[in-house]
Formats: C-alpha cells, sequence, structure tokens
C-alpha cells in the first residue's frame, strides 16, 4: 500500500453567485469531498443567509470560513494553476475554449504537486473570455441532452467527484501492484497438491494439473490478498477431505 496518502490541494472559486441555494449547495459539496476551501468572487448575495445555511446543512463551516474577494485578479497569483471550467467548448479557432475534460484533469492533476484553483462562472453567463485568458487552460464537462447547461452546483459536484476519485483509483492500482512473493506462491502450491494427492485421480494426471494451477496463478500476478485467501480456502479443503478418509 501508500506510504502516504495522496491527497490534492485545491479550492472551489465561485465569481458573482446570486443565488444563495446555490452557495449553500457548493458549500455541502465542498464538505463531502474535503475541498480546501470556497472563496466567492463578488458574491451578489449573502453567503451567510438563511437559504445558504439551510442548503449547506452540516457543511456551514465552508460559508464562515469562505473567502470574499472583489476580483479574480487578487488570487491569480495564489495559485500555481487556475483552472477555468465552462459548459461552452469551442473549436480549434477559438483557442481560449479549447477544453479538456474532468478525468483527464483528474489524472494529470495527481501528478503535480501545488496548489489548484478551480473556477466557476456566474449561473447565467459563466466566466468572460477576459477572465478565462487569466486561466492556465480550460474545462468542460460534455452533457448529452439538448440543454448543454448544468446547474452550477451540479458542475460543481460533478468535478470534485472527479478529482476525489483520482487519487483513490490511484491508490487502488498501486494496491494491486503489490503482487505475492515466490515463497506465498509456493505456500499455495504446496495446498493445492496436497488435495490433488488425496482426490481420485490417475496418478499420470496429477502432475499435470498440479503444473496447470501454477501457470495460471503465475501468469495471472495475483496480488497478495488473493494467494492468502486461496491458501485458506485450500486449507480448509484439505482439512475436510483428510477427515473423510
Amino acid at each position: 500500500m501508500l506510504e502516504k496518502k495522496i491527497e490534492i490541494n485545491y479550492d472551489v472559486i465561485i465569481l458573482e453567485p446570486k443565488i444563495a441555494g446555490n452557495i449553500g449547495a457548493i458549500a455541502r459539496i465542498c464538505n463531502n469531498f474535503n475541498v480546501n476551501k470556497l472563496v466567492l468572487v463578488s458574491p451578489q448575495v449573502d453567503h451567510l443567509s438563511d437559504e445558504a445555511k439551510a442548503r449547506a446543512k452540516h457543511s456551514g463551516n465552508y460559508l464562515t470560513s469562505a473567502k470574499v474577494l472583489s476580483s479574480i485578479d487578487e488570487i491569480r497569483g495564489e495559485y500555481d494553476f487556475l483552472i477555468g471550467t465552462s459548459a461552452k467548448a469551442g473549436s480549434s479557432y477559438n483557442v481560449l475554449r479549447q477544453p479538456i475534460f474532468p478525468w483527464h484533469l483528474s489524472k494529470n492533476i495527481i501528478l503535480n504537486e501545488g496548489n489548484f484553483g478551480i473556477v466557476f462562472g456566474r449561473e447565467d453567463k459563466g466566466l468572460t473570455n477576459e477572465e478565462l485568458r487569466m486561466c492556465d487552460f480550460l474545462v468542460s464537462i460534455p452533457v448529452p441532452g439538448k440543454h448543454k447547461v448544468l446547474n452550477i452546483s451540479h458542475a460543481v459536484g460533478i468535478m470534485v467527484y472527479e478529482i476525489w476519485k483520482a487519487p483513490l483509483e490511484l491508490e487502488l492500482q498501486i494496491a494491486e501492484k503489490q503482487t505475492s512473493t515466490y515463497k506465498e506462491r509456493e505456500v499455495l502450491f504446496e495446498k493445492f497438491t496436497q488435495i490433488t494427492d488425496v482426490l481420485p485421480y490417475e496418478e499420470y494426471r496429477k502432475p499435470i494439473l498440479q503444473h496447470t494451477f501454477r501457470n495460471i496463478v503465475n501468469r495471472s500476478f495475483t496480488n497478495k490478498e488473493e494467494i492468502h485467501a486461496l491458501i485458506g480456502i485450500f486449507r480448509t479443503i484439505f482439512n475436510q477431505l483428510s477427515t473423510q478418509e
């Protein structure tokens, strides 16, 4: 397993939010997925209103600790990467709106240390071209329906889920690579041989069966947990067969 858990340091940044309920819902999502901080740029409503708190549920701490700014210019230098989001992906001729997708972002973000800011635009207008120029690149969530624009809280949820999921998938992949040792597999093969020796097979077939099983296990690069599980099962089977003699 990993000696150190993979963590991604990033903030969710919302430009000029107009609906208090959306701010509260986003605060709740931030809490769900361990976002570092919620940043509100020139909010048009009170982010500490009863409506916002009601939607935030038990995530009010993200509202009370939210960083409130008057302009995105104030934080550009605080992030190694400022990542814009937009429902409006452009063609190859529109350089500002050539996006990557959330899963591409998440797979690359875990390979880079530093702090990241994910910028979400206004509920009605999104990000301007000037604001996109301030971002290092653009991420767009593809939507199959006729209406391509997601509610901002839904878009935040999809983005932060993809970011949260990437380290988990990497940790699982690394864990699966903890392949079994030669000695561990030999214990398994010994148990399998003991079982085949007491089964009513022709003697000439037993070495063939044992070699076949050895090849299957070795070619599968079985991990430690799987080998130990099989050893336990085969030990139980052998003990059962031995008591029946």
